[in-house]
């Protein structure tokens, strides 16, 4: 019995964090109320706040889970690759796609991006250590098999994180998903040009 209780609490919760995401798509975060959350789930608000102590936990929760889908969409990405050279260009496409994939479901958070600045900073930071550790387990095996150049794998990881954000800066200049493809692809290759051995 109490592992049903259990389940369907978890199952409560990710509908409120479902709920949630929805409506802070629809409106953004500033316009969203734990009331509408509440109502469009057909619940009254002390339900949300038994899960959640309030709207910004609530964020919290939606931005988790995104970012757990957008590791677990390049995890599965490279680990599908099995070369280094895929591995970067799966993790580069990946990424890639992903990023613009939440900044079209959350273009209304762009407009209030001073007000969720801190948070969203902090959750930002958690990622990046994902992402870099990401990036050196791919150069240093391809560095190990002798496919890449030897050099510092930190210092190439991070200069491949800021042509991937300055290329995330410009997303919105990508008129199409092919666009974008062949904008990392040309990334790619002149990165592989500049580390490969020959």
């Amino acid at each position: 019995m109490t592992i049903m209780v259990k389940r369907s609490n978890d199952e409560l919760r990710a509908e409120i964090v479902g709920s949630a995401k929805r409506l802070f798509q629809q409106y953004g975060y500033k316009k969203t109320t734990v009331s509408d959350i509440a109502k469009a789930m057909g619940k009254v608000k002390s339900a949300i706040y038994y899960y959640f102590p309030d709207k910004e936990s609530l964020l919290r929760a939606v931005i988790d889970e995104e970012i757990g889908k957008l590791i677990r969409s390049i995890k599965d990405a490279v680990g599908r690759a099995s070369t280094p050279e895929e591995k970067l260009r799966a993790y580069a496409l990946i990424r890639s796609l992903e990023i613009r994939r939440l900044s079209t479901e959350y273009a209304r958070f762009q407009e209030e991006y001073d007000q969720l600045f801190p948070l969203v900073k902090e959750i930002h930071e958690r990622y990046d250590h994902f992402e870099r550790d990401t990036l050196e387990g791919i150069l240093e095996v391809g560095m190990e098999l002798g496919h890449f150049n030897k050099t510092d794998s930190e210092v190439l990881a991070d200069t491949i994180l800021l042509w991937l954000k300055g290329l995330e800066a410009q997303l919105s200049s990508f008129g199409s998903e092919e666009a974008l493809k062949e904008a990392v692809e040309h990334l790619v290759n002149v990165l592989l040009f500049g580390i490969k051995v020959r």
